[in-house]
């Protein structure tokens, strides 16, 4: 097998039923709204969300009838118009978080989920402190990315592709903000489990896809790496896509 694996990007076909694949298989998204659900019932008021990277807002959608009012963010002003049919009543404000018209100290809540691989690391700091600024006394924002320790993310390091850690933008923030916000990280583990190579492969293809692929690898490396990594049997497949969640509070 000497072809190499498929590199398409976030707004094609392939992306899409491989996202839908990995989203049949993995209790990610249970787990992670089961963490939210616990969460907002501490926040001091529901007043405002802001959905920093909304796309086409499957989460907006999930969190806007706990809050009075939303806001949510996307450059694509395509995704905005289909997060519009299910949340009407939302703000939408097309661009980056770094140009988005918030204002100041208004949001009960920002959420943030899985963004920040696409911003250039050079940026996460200021992206981050404009998030804050949008905080409430009392307030709290989730900054959401894959641990930087997963299987997943493994995989990415051992082919060459870039990995994330949410760690350092914690130290760095509270080198320059923590006067104002505590930054709190937090675990949701999360597992694939699938019963068939194929489906396993898919779901490794489609993380390898997260940013652009460069220089992709052979399919018959990649499979060999499902393989020798993340089968449990001959009919079972595990591989951990925890997420990390850096949580920002504004203190009173």
């Amino acid at each position: 097998m000497t072809e190499k694996v498929r590199a398409f990007l976030s707004d094609t076909d392939e992306y899409r039923i491989a996202f839908e694949t990995f989203l049949a298989n993995t209790d990610q998204k249970v787990k992670a709204r089961a963490w939210m659900d616990a969460q907002i019932l501490q926040l001091p008021d529901t007043q405002l969300l802001v959905d920093a990277g909304a796309g086409n807002g499957e989460l907006t959608k999930y969190l806007d009838d706990r809050f009075d009012s939303v806001i949510a963010i996307d450059p694509n002003p395509y995704l905005l118009e289909d997060l519009k049919v299910d949340c009407p009543d939302a703000k939408t404000i097309e661009g980056g978080i770094l140009a988005a018209d918030v204002p100041p100290q208004s949001a009960s809540l920002v959420v943030c989920s899985h963004v920040f691989y696409y911003i250039p690391p050079e940026s996460w700091l200021d992206n981050l402190a404009q998030i804050a600024a949008w905080i409430r006394p009392g307030g709290r924002a989730w900054i959401i990315l894959q641990c930087a320790d997963t299987d997943c993310m493994r995989m990415r390091h051992f082919f060459d592709e870039q990995t994330f850690s949410l760690h350092p933008l914690r130290e760095a923030f509270v080198a320059q903000h923590g006067d104002k916000f505590t930054a709190t990280m937090h675990s949701i583990d999360s597992f694939i489990t699938t019963k068939n190579l194929k489906d396993a492969y898919a779901i490794a293809e489609f993380m390898l896809n997260m940013l652009p692929l460069v220089s992709p690898p052979l399919q018959a490396d990649l499979e060999n790496y499902v393989e020798q990594y993340f089968a449990v049997s001959p009919t079972s497949y595990r591989f951990s896509c925890t997420q990390n969640v850096l949580e920002l509070t504004r203190k009173d």
